[in-house]
C-alpha cells in the first residue's frame, strides 16, 4: 500500500470516528434527546409566542386558564375558579398580580424571582433549554436525564425527561418552603411539535392538588405589549 492510500485511509478513519463521537455525544445529551422528541430544534426555533387555554380541577372545583407566553419569558396568565380569579403578568422586567378584582400588586423579592422563571414553565422550558444563547441565565445537565435552568434573577427550574420518550416527565421548582411538582400525564402534537395535553400539579398539600387539561393552543399569535399589563 503506498503512502497516499495510507494517509487517505487514516483520514477516513478519523472522519468516521469524529462523526461517531458527535453522534454519541448527542445521544448522551438530554437536551438533544428532548429537542428531537418534541419535533426538532428547527421547528421550535421558529416559535416566538404561544397562546393556550385549559381547564383546571382543584379542590373539587373546575375552572379555566388562559395564558400568553413569548419565547423570551414574558407572560400573562388568567385563572378563574368559581368566583375567584387571578391575573398575573411579567413584561420582562416587572411582575404584577391581581387577585379577586383587588388592586394590582407589584411583585418583589421571592415572588419576582419566581415570576422571572415562570415564563419558561411547562413546554415553555424548551425555549430556554434549547436556545440558551438567546436567553440570560444558566443551563446545566444533571444525572438521571435532568436539565436544570435558571433565568437571570430567577429560580431553578428542574426538568426530568422520560427515559423512553425523551419528553419531560416531571418538572419541579421551589416556592418558599414548598416544592412544586408538575407531572406530565399526556401529550398532543400541534403543528408538528409535542405539547403537554394534561399535567398534574402539587405543592405537597393535597388540598391544592390540581389537574390541568389544555384545550386550545395557538402558535405565534400576534401579541402587543398591552398583553403583559394587568389593564389592557
Amino acid at each position: 500500500m503506498n503512502r497516499h492510500k495510507t494517509v487517505a485511509i487514516a483520514l477516513g478513519i478519523v472522519t468516521l470516528l469524529s462523526a461517531a463521537a458527535r453522534m454519541i455525544a448527542a445521544a448522551e445529551n438530554p437536551i438533544e434527546l428532548w429537542a428531537k422528541a418534541v419535533g426538532g430544534r428547527d421547528k421550535v426555533g421558529k416559535i416566538t409566542s404561544i397562546y393556550r387555554e385549559a381547564t383546571i380541577e382543584v379542590a373539587g372545583y373546575v375552572g379555566t386558564i388562559k395564558a400568553w407566553h413569548t419565547t423570551d419569558g414574558k407572560y400573562r396568565k388568567e385563572e378563574q375558579v368559581e368566583d375567584y380569579n387571578t391575573i398575573e403578568v411579567f413584561d420582562g422586567t416587572d411582575a404584577m398580580l391581581q387577585q379577586a378584582g383587588a388592586a394590582p400588586q407589584k411583585m418583589s423579592g421571592a415572588d419576582l424571582e419566581r415570576a422571572r422563571s415562570t415564563g419558561f414553565a411547562n413546554s415553555n422550558a424548551m425555549f430556554f433549554a434549547f436556545f440558551p444563547e438567546r436567553q440570560h441565565g444558566t443551563v446545566r445537565i444533571e444525572e438521571g436525564n435532568a436539565i436544570v435552568f435558571r433565568p437571570e434573577g430567577g429560580i431553578d427550574w428542574r426538568v426530568v425527561l422520560d427515559s423512553q420518550t425523551g419528553l419531560p416527565a416531571v418538572m419541579t421548582h421551589q416556592e418558599g418552603p414548598r416544592m412544586v411538582k408538575v407531572t406530565f400525564a399526556a401529550y398532543e402534537t400541534i403543528d408538528g411539535i409535542q405539547f403537554e395535553k394534561e399535567i398534574h400539579r402539587t405543592n405537597g398539600n393535597p388540598q391544592f392538588d390540581s389537574v390541568i387539561r389544555f384545550t386550545k393552543t395557538v402558535i405565534n399569535p400576534e401579541l402587543d405589549s398591552s398583553v403583559f399589563s394587568i389593564v389592557r
